[in-house]
């Protein structure tokens, strides 16, 4: 093994550790009592992607912060994947179905 491939391996195994020891200095504000919980995750995970548009041409956050954590990002998780799958099935019929024809 030469010293410039072991340099270069030693720099690409120390990159990931030292990222992960810089994150581990990031700190969460303080727990406020009116922050959005599981009800408005789930909405804003819902509409997501309408928000991801609106983004484009107003200053719309698609993700509340600061929130009430896991619940939050529960709902917004499983309203997100609602959007998903509602879309997917509004979209199906119009390819083809999950067999397409052979005509």
């Amino acid at each position: 093994m030469t010293a410039t491939f072991r340099n270069a391996l030693m720099r690409l195994a120390c990159g990931p550790g030292l990222a992960a020891i810089l994150t581990a200095c990031a700190t969460q504000p303080a727990a406020q009592p009116d922050v959005p919980g599981f009800a408005a995750g789930l909405f804003h995970g819902f509409a997501a992607l309408f928000a991801l548009a609106g983004s484009l041409y107003f200053h719309i956050r698609i993700y509340a912060f600061p929130n009430s954590g896991f619940w939050y990002d529960a709902g917004f998780v499983l309203g997100f994947s609602l959007n998903i799958i509602i879309l997917f099935l509004l979209v199906l019929p119009r390819i083809g179905g999950f067999v397409t024809r052979g005509h």
